[in-house]
């Protein structure tokens, strides 16, 4: 999942996107709002600063895209597909996912919240560090995702398979998880404490 921009990236202002070749670009310091991005590619772009609200992505493709202390409020993106995209310090509220193709995804130091998860496949991803809140994860597929020092807090896990992920290092309170869901994947014996704790089981010596 490591990689750099090829390219010096110019600095431009997002209101000319659609005149532009999206390649090359630095977006900084901007407000989006209700913007929609519709059938565009993206390659070697950075968003910096950056806030998007009530935005819309449909149909976008995004290679090599970083996200830097930027948020997302209210923001759709359906199926799309994003190929080594990375957030970093970011945040997502009421944010949704539907149908998308996710791979080489990098989460870093963020906050995710009340967003929906759907019918979305990831996969060769690692979030990190990432601080999860009552959002809804409904037939979706994790495949070979590691979920470093993640806190999940209230989320709800309906037909989300995990398959050969890593969770052994996060944390799990109030979580709804179908423990089936988990088999191929690594968890710690903590984790299984958590999960099954919030289910009313007991374990005991």
């Amino acid at each position: 999942m490591n990689w750099e921009f090829k390219h010096v990236l110019r600095e431009e202002k997002f209101e000319n996107f659609r005149e532009m070749n999206i390649t090359g670009i630095l977006f900084n310091k901007e407000i989006l709002t209700n913007e929609e991005l519709k059938f565009q590619t993206l390659r070697e772009v950075c968003f910096q600063n950056v806030k998007f609200v009530s935005c819309t992505w449909d149909n976008v493709f995004l290679a090599k895209v970083k996200f830097v202390n930027c948020e997302f409020l209210n923001v759709n993106v359906g199926e799309s597909n994003f190929n080594k995209v990375e957030f970093i310090n970011c945040k997502f509220t009421n944010v949704s996912f539907f149908e998308d193709n996710l791979g080489d995804l990098e989460l870093k130091e963020s906050i995710m919240q009340y967003s929906k998860w759907e019918n979305t496949k990831i996969d060769n991803s690692k979030w990190d560090g990432i601080n999860l809140k009552e959002n809804i994860f409904r037939h979706n597929k994790f495949k070979k995702m590691e979920f470093y020092k993640c806190e999940f807090s209230l989320d709800n896990f309906i037909d989300t398979k995990f398959i050969d992920c890593d969770l052994k290092t996060s944390h799990f309170k109030g979580v709804n998880i179908n423990i089936d869901e988990l088999v191929s994947s690594k968890l710690s014996i903590l984790n299984m404490i958590e999960i099954v704790g919030d289910k009313g089981i007991i374990l005991e010596d």
